[in-house]
């Protein structure tokens, strides 16, 4: 049974690697726009609409990440590549957003239709793209070739399409509602064990495209409560343990390519906060820096829970937001965030420095293993 976890966690590792390695450029490119306009904001450069242009370039990359996933998902499973774009464009039209972020519930014919946000997602352009490779060639085959230039698109993109919000979103959804449930409920009773917990499983939440629900419930504290309970402390784990494990892939690797691309994820994860590029591009190729930011999670987790970090104004968790700690009642909760971040880094850096450090192979797919 282990076994067969394990390699099932490890073929769903390989796809979500292969469908997004061709899109870390253009995150990266995301990214930086992002830590750019984090700076200039810092100074008070920016006003207007410069201001808003800027975000949103940054912004692009991410809330249509589910369409660019649709199109290297479709190459990397052989599914038709109109069939699931068109599909995943439709689960981001702004009626269908706007109808799953109202007030009240939704139906299609009679059929209920779990409320979940698609911009951002990963997990479900990814699943959509595997649906249709395994489907849509067969259902070619045995369909009248007298219908094919009518009824068959019709069935196949209304059948992609209503199962994109049937099924495939709504899978994700209830994974992670179940898994805030018990983290709230462990949160009360143990916290130390839930903040150790859910910082160990961020990494694999990020890539399913699942950590938005718990942003979303960050955010929704932060504007009710006036501060975030931890969540966001969490993901700060999350964020700078990746940064040290890229810069300790950076130290150890020969290839000159990956080297560059650790060093640059790492700065972008460290200053600005997004995690992707470092997921993507170094962690899920190399499975032991992966395991080594895990591992800091539970670490880190266990401080979190003990000492209690609250946070007051959203932003992306780094070194350039720490400020977001900082409180009403002074710089004690700001202090107790430094030291996480001090922690964050600084285990996941020597973890990861040990873990490689019998690696003298110059070839990507030595360090791969």
């Amino acid at each position: 049974m282990k076994k067969k976890i394990g390699t099932l966690i490890s073929t769903g590792s390989g796809h979500l690697s292969a469908c997004m390695a061709p899109l870390i450029p253009v995150i990266t490119a995301g990214s930086l726009v992002k830590l750019i306009h984090l700076l200039l904001n810092m100074t008070g450069i920016l006003s207007g609409s410069t201001d808003t242009i800027l975000q949103v370039i940054g912004d692009t990359p991410f809330y249509f990440l589910p369409i660019l996933v649709a199109v290297t998902a479709s190459e990397h499973f052989g599914a038709n590549l109109f069939y699931t774009v068109g599909s995943v464009c439709m689960l981001l039209m702004p009626d269908f957003a706007a109808l799953m972020s109202g007030t009240e519930s939704v139906t299609f014919t009679l059929l209920p239709v779990v409320k979940t946000t698609y911009a951002y997602n990963i997990l479900s352009p990814i699943l959509l793209a595997w649906l249709i490779a395994k489907f849509e060639p067969k259902a070619a085959e045995k369909f009248p070739k007298a219908l094919k230039g009518t009824i068959y698109p019709l069935l196949v993109f209304f059948l992609a399409t209503a199962c994109g919000f049937l099924v495939v979103g709504p899978l994700g959804t209830v994974v992670s509602v179940g898994f805030s449930n018990l983290l709230t409920y462990l949160s009360v009773h143990a916290g130390a064990v839930a903040w150790a917990l859910f910082a160990c499983v961020i990494p694999l939440l990020i890539p399913a495209g699942m950590h938005w629900i718990f942003v979303t419930t960050a955010i929704t504290q932060i504007s009710t409560n006036g501060c975030d309970s931890g969540i966001m402390a969490a993901f700060m784990i999350t964020n700078l343990a990746l940064a040290g494990a890229d810069f300790a892939v950076c130290l150890r690797t020969k290839d000159a390519e990956l080297r560059g691309q650790a060093l640059s994820a790492g700065i972008v994860a460290f200053l600005s906060g997004v995690s992707e590029p470092s997921l993507f591009g170094v962690c899920l190729k190399e499975k032991k820096a992966l395991r080594c930011v895990m591992m800091t999670g539970v670490i880190a987790g266990i401080y979190e829970g003990i000492v209690g970090i609250k946070c007051y104004v959203y932003s992306f968790p780094a070194v350039c937001s720490i400020l977001m700690f900082h409180g009403p009642d002074g710089m004690g909760n700001l202090w107790k965030a430094i030291i996480l971040a001090v922690l964050s880094v600084g285990v996941a850096f020597v973890l990861t420095f040990i873990a490689l450090s019998g690696k003298q192979e110059k070839t990507k797919e030595s360090i791969h293993s």
